[in-house]
């Protein structure tokens, strides 16, 4: 009970929950210290224990994607960040989300089908080695590679791989998913588009409207060499508006065969990471991200763990490994 309520609220507000309906008193410290130890017993879990899946659908899909929090600030001594001064107010959480999408809607659109989705994430590193060996994979490229054997990923006729367009999610992809068909969010390259024509012709002005609509319909016809040349003419224009031109155009044409959005669509896959961008929302946002909170490295992984597994549908599992393990009686959980 300790630990799904603070999975949801906070720790006074879970502590005061358990008191309201349950009539039980545990402090705000206590529900903390309860919530932190089955969290971490959780993220142990996941790691050690992974149930290979061999029956999956017939297409799959993984997308990864990186959402901060704030932290406390002696977790960020040192780490460069996005403030003024050159510091830090905030660490990565890397999120990992795996579902299938076999459902339509009414227009035969692929659509998530529900309850699919399984979450895995953590503050951990990303980075790999120089040489790729298997000892400097890290630590997030091993909980993906996890998440896909658990959920059958590997075994899956179709293998499919959103991002929004980073490296190090490519990077990612090439390594554990050389065979995945790897697309770029659609949403993510359209704000790419609507960033850049603000900035040529003025924030919402009828001119940038006009031509990010263009751009759009290029975009999603699997016409990237219109977008290109569109591109490509302002990148001659003087400053930094000539340098946002010439990113942009590297990001599309870097990513040209991650981008076939009209091919991707006659195969009736997927072209957008909704699911990531709500899982980020959902699993981290709605309970690590609120006013006024501040996490240790150590305390947020084990509230993410705890969430990731309840909304995953794999507490249950978890819960039954770890009453074994702890001589818990059964009896003491049917009371």
């Amino acid at each position: 009970m300790i630990a799904m309520v603070a999975s949801a609220e906070s720790f006074m507000e879970g502590s005061n929950l358990l008191s309201e309906l349950a009539a039980i008193s545990v402090s705000e410290k206590g529900v903390e210290r309860t919530a932190k130890k089955i969290g971490s017993a959780i993220g142990a879990d996941e790691g050690a224990y992974v149930k290979k899946k061999t029956s999956p659908s017939e297409t799959m899909y993984v997308g990864v994607d990186g959402t901060g929090i704030p932290m406390r600030p002696e977790e960020l001594a040192g780490r460069p960040g996005k403030q003024p001064s050159g510091t830090a107010k905030t660490r990565e959480v890397k999120m990992c989300a795996v579902w299938t999408a076999d459902s339509r809607d009414a227009d035969n659109n692929p659509v998530r089908d529900p309850g699919s989705v399984t979450y895995s994430a953590a503050i951990e590193s990303c980075a790999w080695g120089n040489n790729y060996h298997e000892e400097d994979t890290p630590a997030f490229a091993k909980r993906v590679e996890r998440e896909l054997t658990r959920t059958g990923f590997f075994f899956a006729n179709r293998q499919v791989f959103l991002g929004d367009g980073a490296l190090w999610i490519w990077n990612l992809a090439a390594m554990i998913t050389p065979q995945a068909i790897q697309i770029v969010d659609l949403y993510h390259a359209k704000e790419h588009l609507s960033k850049l024509a603000n900035d040529i012709f003025g924030p919402g002005t009828d001119l940038a409207k006009k031509w990010a609509a263009e751009r759009y319909e290029d975009l999603e016809s699997g016409n990237l060499e219109a977008v290109l040349s569109a591109i490509n003419c302002h990148q001659s224009r003087p400053g930094e508006l000539g340098e946002k031109a010439a990113k942009e155009f590297d990001y599309f044409a870097n990513n040209q065969h991650r981008m076939q959005y009209d091919y991707f669509r006659s195969l009736g896959l997927c072209v957008g990471s909704g699911v990531l961008e709500a899982g980020c929302k959902v699993v981290i946002g709605q309970r690590l991200k609120r006013s006024g909170m501040f996490w240790s490295t150590g305390g947020a992984n084990a509230i993410i763990a705890l969430r990731s597994s309840l909304l995953s549908g794999r507490f249950d599992e978890f819960w039954g490994r770890y009453q074994t393990a702890n001589h818990i009686p059964q009896q003491a959980l049917n009371r």
